[in-house]
């Protein structure tokens, strides 16, 4: 999955960076330096838990549980990763409705155990809702579908390629003849799990060039158009978007402020 965020963020010329485990050294401390860069404030960090203990990057404004945590360790250290030195910080988890009540539970009882040893109370901590535009949502889908098929195709690909590799060099040393175009037929017979996945990255690897061009076409001029992120022409302060930094050109915060420590939503 996060092979296939990076560039599907890339392509909406979002500045994302990948960090996990199978990248090499170089590669991860070059990941981190630009996503901490003092210059590069509204950055984007796609990271496997490999990123949740033993970095401390100051002014991380939120982190986004894109899997949830299983463990309540595991929440601790991602969450942790913002509201650091007294600074304000939102922690989101992406979770469908049957495993709401898991979650509730599992951040009940981290925050109710930190409530008492601060004595606090421990309602203020739980869970709420995101209330998310939809139409905002509906504005931004078509570029989110073009940046999808972009990096579906070029992932289709390259994944195409290591395996045919392997398969080359595995027939080679069993003395075998490889006919990439015989396993694929041979592969495409097959039934059962997975098989909708591999029809769905045969069809990604098979648009050309020219097709994936003009879809980057497409993506560009969605890029381009102007969207309304929430701002009433007819009552210019009824929505949830600061006036003041539209007109001033400046970037506000994606969810608002929030005041002090980690806001869980």
């Amino acid at each position: 999955m996060l092979r296939r965020l990076t560039p599907f963020l890339q392509n909406l010329n979002l500045p994302a960076h990948a960090l996990h485990s199978q990248m090499p050294q170089k590669a991860r401390l070059r990941s981190i330096e630009r996503f901490s860069s003092p210059s590069a404030r509204h950055s984007i960090l796609i990271a496997t838990d490999v990123a949740a203990r033993g970095l401390d990057i100051p002014l991380v404004q939120l982190v986004i549980h894109y899997h949830l945590p299983r463990a309540a360790d595991t929440y601790v250290h991602r969450s942790g990763r913002t509201a650091r030195a007294e600074k304000s910080g939102s922690s989101i988890l992406l979770c469908a409705p049957e495993e709401v009540q898991g979650v509730r539970r599992l951040i009940a009882k981290v925050h109710a155990r930190n409530a008492i040893a601060s004595s606090d109370d421990g309602k203020k901590f739980f869970m709420r809702t995101i209330d998310l535009d939809t139409r905002i949502v509906s504005r931004l889908k078509q570029r989110a579908v073009l940046s999808k098929k972009i990096s579906d195709a070029s992932l289709a690909k390259e994944k195409k390629g290591h395996e045919d590799n392997w398969l080359k060099t595995a027939a080679e040393e069993l003395g075998v003849e490889y006919d990439s175009e015989e396993f694929a037929a041979g592969e495409g017979s097959k039934k059962g799990r997975g098989q909708g996945r591999k029809k769905k990255e045969a069809e990604a690897r098979g648009l050309s060039k020219a097709e994936v061009a003009a879809l980057s076409a497409e993506l560009r001029e969605e890029l381009g158009r102007r969207v309304n992120v929430g701002v009433s022409e007819r009552y210019l302060t009824s929505g949830g978007v600061d006036i003041d930094e539209l007109l001033r050109g400046e970037r506000g915060e994606f969810l608002g402020r929030v005041d002090g420590g980690i806001d869980d939503m």
